[in-house]
C-alpha cells in the first residue's frame, strides 16, 4: 500500500462524490491478540487511549485481559479540541486581596476579609476537585466502554514535554513490565513514534526501547497521523498496519465514552472524535 503516490503523502482535499482515500484500508488484515491476557497503554494525555484504541479494549476486556494504563501526563490532550466555534472559558485567577490598616480594627470588614482569605485558600487546594473531576471523567468513560476494571499509574510529567522525559516513561513502563508475572501473555499498546506529535512519538519511542528489551509485543496506535498521510504515504509502514472492524455497537460506546469527557470532538471532521478512518481502528504491528 504504501509508495504508490507521489508528493508529501497529505491526504487530498474531499470533492465531491469522490471515494475517501482511506477507504483503501478496508483491505487490512485483520489484527489478532488471541495470547494477550494483559495490556500495558501507555496514553500521554488523558482520554488518548479511548480515542484511538477503544474498541481494542473493549475487546480484550471482554476476553478477560487485565488493562493497565500508564497516565503520562495530566493535562488534556492537545488532539480533544473542542467544535468550531465553541468558545472554551478560561479560568480568571483571583484577584489580588488588599489588606489595610484600618481594615483590622473593624470587626465587621475584618470578618469579611477573613472570608475571602478562607475562600482563597479553599480555591488554592492542590488540584484535589480537578483530580476528582478527571477520574471521575475516566471510570465513566470506561464504563461507557464496557470496561469493567482499569488499572491507572499515574506520573504527573508535563504537557507538551515529555521529549525531554523519555527516561522516566521507560523507567516507568520497565517497571510494570519487568515484573510482570506472565509476559508471554503480555503486551504493550503506545502511540506510533512518527505520528507527528512530540508527545506522543516520545511516549512510542520510549516504549520501543522497553519491549525491545523484554522482548514484548507492541502493538502502536496512530492518531495524529490521520491528519496528514493517506494509504499512499510512504512515511507510513502499511505494510504493518492491522485493522480492528468495530461494530456499530462499539462506535455507539466509543462517542459515549467521549462524551464523559464533555462530548468535545476532534479537529478534523472528516475523522469523527479522532478515531480511526471509518468503522475500524488501524494499528501498527
Amino acid at each position: 500500500m504504501a509508495g504508490n503516490g507521489a508528493g508529501s503523502g497529505r491526504i487530498p482535499e474531499q470533492g465531491g462524490d469522490a471515494r475517501p482515500p482511506w477507504r483503501e484500508l478496508e483491505g487490512l488484515r485483520p489484527l489478532t491478540l488471541r495470547e494477550c491476557r494483559r495490556l500495558i497503554v501507555v496514553a500521554p494525555h488523558p482520554r488518548d487511549e479511548i480515542r484511538a484504541a477503544g474498541g481494542l479494549l473493549r475487546r480484550l476486556a471482554a476476553r478477560h485481559a487485565s488493562v493497565d494504563v500508564l497516565a503520562l501526563t495530566d493535562g488534556p490532550g492537545r488532539t480533544c479540541t473542542p467544535p468550531e466555534g465553541l468558545a472554551v472559558p478560561r479560568e480568571q485567577p483571583p484577584a489580588d486581596l488588599v489588606v489595610r490598616p484600618e481594615d483590622l480594627t473593624d470587626p465587621e470588614t475584618l470578618a469579611s476579609v477573613l472570608a475571602r482569605l478562607d475562600g482563597l485558600a479553599d480555591s488554592d487546594d492542590p488540584d484535589e476537585d480537578h483530580v476528582d473531576t478527571e477520574e471521575t471523567q475516566l471510570a465513566a468513560a470506561y464504563e461507557a466502554l464496557g470496561v469493567a476494571e482499569v488499572r491507572r499509574h499515574r506520573l504527573g510529567l508535563p504537557d507538551a514535554g515529555l521529549a525531554g522525559c523519555e527516561a522516566d516513561v521507560v523507567g516507568a513502563l520497565s517497571e510494570i513490565v519487568g515484573f510482570a508475572e506472565d509476559p508471554h501473555g503480555l503486551c504493550v499498546l503506545a502511540p506510533w513514534s512518527g505520528d507527528g506529535d512530540d508527545d506522543h512519538e516520545a511516549a512510542g519511542r520510549a516504549a520501543e526501547i522497553v519491549c525491545a528489551a523484554y522482548r514484548v509485543r507492541l502493538v502502536r496506535w496512530l492518531d495524529q497521523a490521520w491528519s496528514w498521510a493517506g494509504p499512499e504515504s510512504a512515511e507510513v509502514p502499511w505494510r504493518r498496519a492491522r485493522q480492528l472492524a468495530l461494530s456499530e455497537t462499539v462506535r455507539a460506546r466509543k462517542l459515549a465514552a467521549s462524551a464523559a469527557f464533555g462530548g468535545r470532538p476532534g479537529r478534523d471532521r472528516e475523522l469523527p472524535d479522532g478515531s480511526a478512518p471509518g468503522p475500524r481502528e488501524v494499528f501498527l504491528v
